[in-house]
């Protein structure tokens, strides 16, 4: 059983109905750490959620760790170069097999007694276990994790659960956006950047923030005039994502420095219309990806507090484009470092004033449809966990 169920029906559904009469999720929803323990638990380890780019596990023993809610993942790159994931703790007294993000190792082995494992999770060596009754090393490996990868992103499922009627398929849960994101060969691009952010704000906030652009005028003026905020189209269809494109102006190649004419190769078989836009997609509950006509950038959100959130902030490019001489991708970095960074201050500011007695649950806009598509997925698990008898 998980934590009590913080948000009654009353809350959730006027937020399910249709966005005209809808009605947005109460302050409390942001502001209320049971509220975020509940969607730990029923959110964020019920069903799939992104850990990374395929990128980051390219080659044996390179590893990524992922931690949510105390609990710590380990994904692991096996002798053939396939990634495999489990619960990063040693079998032996409980602890991390590895703590950094990311990294390389030559092999599995806990830094505290040094018990050593396989990379497929198989127990190597356990010292001085010889003699112990009934200890089998077959029965004492890292405990598996589900995972998948779909268009260069990896998927876990830490409920361990999958697949299960809870549980979609990592196809249905992506959905047609696998279409969009095979069109931009994501699983091909390689990483040129990375940054880590702490933002004083829920993560609900932030995937609100990236769902809508008519803050862009006031927060992003130089977004806006690369990219007008009433431009491009939303894009529906089934899988629990969401977002649309947004057209780029006439004088603009890209989203980057020097007024977004770096002149950087654009990904290839792109059609004229994709190389004149930029879409924002939100593939949920974390992942943030936004494809350009020569980059694709990737965000993961991190709850760490009811009010914090880690965010990690990538680029990624054709292989060809990193290997060019020359290449350098702070054109992209440094636009997408002071847009992000305005969006963390606003999303900052929103978090501080719903903390507010007085604050009430607002209305949408006519605008604000990506929003409510996000409002209403995570207002559908509080309903499924209700109908389910799912309260404590």
């Amino acid at each position: 059983m998980g934590p009590h169920l913080p948000l009654s029906a009353d809350d959730v559904e006027l937020t399910m109905l249709p966005l005209e009469r809808a009605t947005q999720l109460p302050p409390r929803a942001f502001t209320d750490p049971d509220v975020l323990a509940w969607e730990l638990e029923h959110v964020f380890r019920r069903g799939w959620l992104g850990a990374c780019h395929i990128d980051q596990l390219a080659g044996r023993g390179r590893f990524v760790m992922v931690e949510l809610g105390g609990e710590s993942v380990l994904i692991v790159a096996d002798e053939d170069g396939l990634p495999r994931a489990f619960v990063n703790s040693c079998r032996h007294r409980g602890a991390r097999i590895v703590d950094e993000p990311e990294g390389t190792v030559r092999r599995l082995s806990c830094p505290y007694h040094a018990w050593s494992y396989g990379f497929d999770g198989s127990l190597r060596n356990a010292p001085f276990t010889e003699g112990l009754e009934d200890f089998d090393p077959a029965c004492n490996g890292l405990k598996p994790v589900p995972l998948a990868v779909v268009e260069g992103i990896v998927l876990l499922d830490m409920s361990g659960s999958a697949p299960s009627p809870a549980s979609p398929s990592p196809a249905e849960h992506v959905g047609a956006l696998r279409d969009h994101l095979a069109h931009y060969r994501l699983d091909e691009l390689r990483r040129g950047a990375r940054i880590t952010y702490e933002v004083e704000a829920n993560w609900k906030l932030i995937a609100e923030n990236y769902s809508e652009c008519l803050h862009c005028p006031g927060v992003h003026p130089e977004l806006n005039r690369l990219s007008h905020y009433l431009s491009g189209e939303s894009v529906t269809g089934p899988g629990l994502w969401c977002g649309g494109s947004m057209t780029l102006s006439d004088d603009a190649e890209t989203m980057a420095r020097e007024g977004g004419t770096n002149h950087r190769p654009p990904i290839r078989g792109l059609t004229q219309k994709d190389l004149r836009s930029v879409s924002y997609y939100l593939l949920f509950p974390n992942v943030l990806v936004s494809l350009h006509p020569d980059y694709v950038m990737l965000h993961t959100l991190w709850p760490r507090a009811v009010d914090r959130t880690e965010v990690v902030c990538e680029w990624y490019f054709e292989r060809t484009t990193i290997e060019a001489e020359g290449f350098d991708p702070q054109d992209a970095v440094d636009f997408w470092d002071q847009v992000n960074r305005e969006d963390w201050d606003i999303c900052a500011l929103n978090q501080r004033g719903l903390r507010n007695r007085d604050a009430t649950a607002g209305r949408y806009t006519r605008q604000e449809y990506d929003v409510h598509d996000f409002d209403v997925m995570v207002a559908g698990r509080y309903l499924e966990a209700l109908r389910a008898g799912v309260a404590s």
